[in-house]
């Protein structure tokens, strides 16, 4: 196990790509900082500030970077979107999405990753000019723009499926309370071209963060904890066919037994996997039918903390003390493996998504970032 450097405090994940670890940070009221660290030492081997003036509650870092061999794509809590050069360290073209399509910043700032396809780098602005768009991924020009969306700004990134042999660009829209004008939508459009495909709106969510889930060819999954005006759980199973030339959208179950406030569900083997934040928080298992097969009596909770899949066994954060826990995946009930802990702070508030690469894992909390080697030497 090593410690990373104490970072300054933030909600973003890293990346890893072979034995680079990328993380967007903050300087308070300053700047937003993107770090390269050395995989294996925890060493900062470079790295790029902007100017980002300014401070939001729960302050500092939000997002994930994206990245590929040679360069870094970023999106900052203020809406700045860089493409940063990994060989020279400097910025290749940047915009400011909210300025250039008139968005409007929520309350917590941007929190998405951008996607790659293709030439192109794809991002909900939730703007009144655009809900999505997309860009020449090293020039930064502008390739197509999508219709606004039907409701505000809030924090989930764009996912991309393909179903029906259509790759596509899915993003959830936010209703708001206050103003019966912005209504909540799940709409998918073309990744090639903008155009819309279909769209869902039984999610009914005034604060989503979750992005979809793509379970196989015609499934989507969506979790949340925002539904219908209070924040309860729901969790939701759509399967999307292509009938001729038009996409059917179908609702395989909705349940309140389980839902995710802030971190994506785990699927494995025919079952969802999620941390529920319906009183007590507990872990879930959410079977095809959206039944919830775990006795509730013998699970732990774990606040708002991520969990992923490494080799078919589940690593599960507790997003309030930090712990990590090892659980084997299975219908039959809870089963925990082991147990590590790595934070004392009662700062620890580790809500950020964990990274696993070359048999190490990441993880974080306000305060520093901890790589844990998950294989033997």
């Amino acid at each position: 196990m090593r410690d990373c450097r104490t970072r300054p405090e933030g909600y973003g994940g890293a990346s890893i790509f072979d034995d680079e670890v990328f993380i967007l940070d903050r300087k308070k009221g300053e700047s937003d900082i993107l770090r390269c660290i050395d995989l294996n030492t925890g060493e900062e081997w470079w790295n790029f500030s902007y100017e980002a003036s300014g401070e939001l509650p729960y302050p500092g870092s939000r997002a994930v970077p994206t990245i590929d061999k040679k360069h870094i794509w970023s999106v900052g809590p203020y809406g700045d979107l860089y493409c940063i050069n990994k060989k020279s360290h400097q910025a290749v073209w940047n915009i400011n999405i909210v300025k250039e399509f008139e968005g409007k910043l929520t309350n917590w700032g941007f929190s998405q990753s951008p996607i790659i396809y293709k030439n192109m780098v794809i991002v909900a602005l939730h703007a009144e000019k655009a809900g999505v768009t997309a860009f020449n991924k090293l020039s930064g020009e502008l390739v197509w723009k999508s219709r606004p969306l039907t409701g505000i700004n809030f924090h989930p990134s764009p996912a991309i499926a393909n179903f029906g042999g259509v790759d596509q660009i899915i993003v959830i829209s936010s209703y708001d309370k206050k103003d019966s004008t912005k209504t909540n939508e799940l709409v998918a459009f073309d990744a090639n071209s903008g155009k819309e495909l279909w769209k869902y709106e039984g999610l009914h969510s005034f604060a989503n963060i979750n992005s979809p889930v793509v379970v196989d060819e015609n499934k989507l999954f969506l979790t949340d904890c925002s539904y219908n005006d209070k924040y309860e759980p729901v969790s939701i199973l759509l399967e999307i066919k292509k009938e001729g030339d038009e996409f059917k959208v179908n609702e395989l179950f909705l349940t309140e037994e389980a839902g995710c406030k802030m971190h994506p569900a785990v699927f494995f083997e025919d079952h969802f996997y999620l941390n529920s934040n319906k009183r007590p928080e507990q872990m879930a298992c959410l079977n095809l039918e959206g039944k919830n097969v775990w006795a509730k009596d013998s699970v732990p909770g774990f606040e708002m903390g991520g969990l992923i899949l490494v080799d078919g066994l589940i690593i599960n954060q507790n997003g309030k003390n930090g712990d990590i826990y090892l659980i084997e995946p299975s219908p039959e009930g809870y089963k925990e493996l082991g147990k590590a802990s790595f934070f004392n702070s009662e700062k620890t508030q580790a809500w950020a998504p964990m990274a696993f690469g070359n048999g190490k894992l990441l993880v974080r909390n306000l305060e520093k970032m901890v790589c844990v080697a998950l294989q033997n030497p």
